[in-house]
């Protein structure tokens, strides 16, 4: 079982749903994963626990959000050890700040940045909440992607001026693919999106056990499944499913990393 304590600057360390409703966002959820909730922010914040250990985050959008017409959507976070210096860094590179630097008292700094093309992603600075306590496990998040509206070799080097990740091409995989590496550990992927004209984003896969009884179970929720259960290299199978907000998210079953 993938328990975490810390993370190395770099790796991705969170994921969030950020909701236009978040108990039925709850609901859901809760019944696909077995997830059980923990407020953190009355009304606005939960930690979603598995057998007791913070797996994610679920929350509601906020007025800004809402105001602007934000969809409902998964939110992936990268670990870092300077809140502002990365802030600064990723100006410098071409991206921008939509939220922060901000103090979560008692957990440490977040803040919401853009890349050149748009995709919105998420940096911590642990003070002291490391993040996930457990990943790589069914009901926990198991991979991160970023499916941009350019080559990706031309989306990777501004996150790996920003966060020193190297890269590694995947011939045999859709979309130009290619894995993203930091410091030796596969740490994610970036490819160009299959959907014409849809916006640049990151991608969140939660594990599961049985990929088939998993969408059936997205279904009978009220989910849509989008890519039906895909076999990827020799690892396992994933799928890209909708929740009834239509917050886009992925399921693998397969073999999960440590």
């Amino acid at each position: 079982m993938g328990r975490r304590d810390r993370y190395a600057p770099g790796l991705f360390c969170w994921v969030d749903g950020n909701m236009a409703d978040p108990a039925a966002g709850q609901a859901f959820y809760s019944s696909l994963f077995g997830w059980e909730a923990e407020e953190r922010m009355p009304g606005m914040y939960w930690f979603e626990r598995l057998d007791g250990a913070a797996v994610c985050g679920l929350g509601a959008l906020m007025d800004e959000q809402r105001a602007a017409g934000v969809p409902s959507h998964w939110m992936s976070y990268v670990s870092i050890e300077d809140a502002a210096a990365t802030c600064d860094r990723a100006r410098e590179l071409g991206g921008g700040v939509v939220v922060g630097p901000l103090h979560i008292e008692g957990s440490g700094h977040m803040a919401l940045l853009t890349d050149p093309q748009g995709a919105t992603f998420g940096i911590w600075q642990a003070d002291p909440f490391a993040g996930a306590e457990v990943v790589n496990v069914p009901g926990g998040f198991s991979w991160n992607d970023l499916q941009t509206t350019v080559d990706p070799t031309e989306a990777a080097p501004f996150y790996g001026d920003l966060f020193g990740w190297s890269f590694e091409a995947e011939p045999s995989a859709p979309g130009g693919y290619l894995s993203i590496v930091n410091g030796g550990w596969g740490n994610g992927g970036i490819m160009r999106s299959p959907v014409p004209d849809a916006p640049a984003s990151w991608n969140v896969y939660f594990g599961v056990e049985d990929i088939e009884a998993s969408l059936e179970r997205v279904k009978s929720l009220g989910g849509q499944v989008l890519v039906g259960a895909t076999p990827v290299y020799e690892t396992g199978r994933f799928a890209v499913c909708t929740d009834p907000q239509g917050a886009v998210f992925s399921l693998f079953a397969g073999h999960f990393d440590d």
